[in-house]
């Protein structure tokens, strides 16, 4: 799996996360900081193009060589990794995970497999292991960009969003390029309260790739009383492909300001969605 990441996240945190939100630092009224399920289920359904655009194991970024441990990888290892990634294709991720942990008992300083593993825990919703693959994968190279990326996407997760900044930080001072880093880093921002111009350059930055950056940019400019720049961040969502339940409520939500007929199905009354 390699490191273009084209739908990590989506737009705010389900129930399962939504006890561990009750710690957040107060947001900007009228901001929904938090993540959504389908973060957390399918991260990044681009998780699939790391597979589809680069399958073998090799250095995420130009900045990132490949240290000298990954060139002695068993061929035993990279066969379970092969034989993961073909189980992640067929969609039996309980069998990909189990591949990639056949390939570390043969090889624990596969930087690559330990990083996949993570975001196959994450996908189960077992974030603490998800958490020590990414971490450990960075021990092991902490001039990873990629590694500093997954370890911010899993500590968002965790609710653990001034860490989040930091490794989204990290991941961009290594490589200025992914598009998710710069998202992660503006949604790491938005989550303790900090809806500043660097978190809505970085949100700008990636709503092209990621539809729901348009989401949390129209809940800042609702809250400013922006109803125009509203209006145009949930238009510019809409023609994005998007979740049937957001997509609804966001063009509920566009008839509501712009005072046309509603579609069948939207509330009577005006009021701001929450998206899940």
């Amino acid at each position: 799996m390699k490191p273009t990441i084209l739908a990590l996240l989506a737009f705010s945190l389900a129930s399962n996360l939504h006890a561990q939100s009750k710690g957040n630092p107060a947001s900007e009224p009228g901001i929904d900081a938090s993540l959504t399920s389908r973060d957390a289920t399918d991260p990044f359904a681009a998780l699939r193009s790391r597979l589809e655009s680069n399958p073998a194991p090799s250095p995420s970024h130009a900045v990132n060589p490949v240290p000298v441990s990954q060139l002695r990888i068993p061929s035993k290892a990279l066969k379970e990794f092969e034989s993961s990634q073909k189980a992640f294709h067929s969609g039996d991720l309980r069998a990909s995970v189990e591949h990639l942990q056949k390939a570390l008992r043969i090889f624990p300083d596969f930087i690559q497999a330990h990083l996949d593993l993570g975001l196959g825990f994450i996908q189960l919703g077992e974030y603490q292991k998800a958490l020590t693959e990414h971490e450990t994968a960075l021990a092991l190279d902490p001039r990873n960009a990629q590694a500093h990326q997954d370890l911010s996407f899993t500590l968002l997760l965790l609710n653990r969003n001034q860490e989040a900044e930091a490794e989204a930080r990290q991941s961009l001072d290594l490589d200025s390029q992914p598009v998710a880093s710069h998202y992660m880093l503006g949604r790491a921002l938005i989550a303790q309260g900090h809806a500043t111009p660097e978190a809505i350059e970085m949100l700008r930055q990636s709503e092209n790739v990621f539809p729901n950056a348009s989401l949390v940019l129209a809940q800042i400019h609702f809250a400013a009383g922006q109803t125009d720049q509203v209006i145009a961040e949930l238009r510019h969502y809409l023609r994005a492909p998007t979740d049937r339940e957001n997509k609804q409520k966001a063009e509920c939500w566009v008839a509501q300001l712009s005072q046309q007929p509603s579609p069948s199905g939207c509330p009577t009354e005006a009021t701001r969605p929450s998206f899940r």
